[in-house]
């Protein structure tokens, strides 16, 4: 019997286990639940995650968006200064091309005017020449004039003043009439110590203190020539005294040719 009991069991043992392992409707429904929560809750867990990874993406963007919201206004800004920049240098070289333009041309007058002004030195007579102030000015012009090309553009304020002051003491010296006392030759090459009226830069008369020699004086190319006219040596004498004030003015008639 006990063998025989041991065996019912034994065979009856896998029913029973079938019958343990084979979940009742409850326990589906329960796992199923399970399952479905667990479902839900990834799914809840996902879709926090992904408002999550949103807000960051959205804050990142909006991050983005103002970056480059301040790099197209520093590209703009830079773009402004450039812009002012490329002007400024524009204007600079304008202004630059405009001086060295003004530069040159102010060269050429200068230049111009001290060539003029050497075609008239001739004109300025001993006695003017003989102030250190024309001197010098004539002296410094000649110098000037001998400046190789490459040094015609050095100096030139200087230049011109020096110029403008020799030009300055001629227009003085032919405004008035002078009475100078110098040295002169007749034909025979003795000198004589002569008193010398200049009209200007026009004419000049000479005599000597005896009023025995007399001299009629011009300006030319070649600078100022006398020419002996003794025959007015009476006139001329009566003329410088006058001229000193040594008698009362008159009228003394000498000849006069246009140079």
């Amino acid at each position: 019997m006990r063998h025989l009991f041991l065996t019912i069991t034994l065979a009856s043992s896998p029913l029973v286990l079938a019958q343990e392992v084979k979940p009742t409707p409850t326990e589906e429904l329960r796992t199923t639940v399970r399952e479905w929560v667990e479902t839900m809750r990834k799914i809840q867990q996902e879709e926090n995650d992904w408002a999550r990874d949103q807000e960051v993406l959205a804050n990142y963007k909006e991050g983005l968006e103002k970056e480059i919201a301040g790099l197209k206004e520093q590209i703009a800004a830079a773009k402004t200064r450039k812009d002012g920049i490329d002007k400024e240098s524009a204007d600079k070289l304008a202004e630059r091309d405009r001086y060295v333009s003004a530069k040159v041309r102010f060269t050429e007058l200068v230049r111009q005017i001290e060539e003029s002004a050497a075609e008239i030195t001739p004109l300025v007579p001993e006695s003017l020449l003989s102030d250190p102030k024309v001197a010098q000015a004539i002296e410094d012009m000649k110098r000037d004039l001998a400046l190789p090309v490459e040094k015609r553009g050095e100096g030139l304020s200087k230049r011109l003043l020096n110029v403008i002051n020799l030009v300055s003491e001629s227009e003085k010296f032919q405004q008035s009439v002078h009475l100078r006392s110098e040295l002169h030759r007749d034909s025979n090459g003795k000198e004589f110590n002569m008193q010398v009226i200049y009209f200007g830069l026009a004419i000049a008369y000479a005599v000597n203190d005896e009023g025995t020699f007399a001299l009629v004086g011009q300006p030319g190319p070649e600078g100022w020539k006398f020419e002996e006219k003794s025959e007015l040596a009476a006139e001329i004498l009566n003329l410088v005294i006058t001229t000193r004030g040594d008698k009362d003015a008159a009228f003394i008639p000498l000849p006069f040719s246009k140079p």
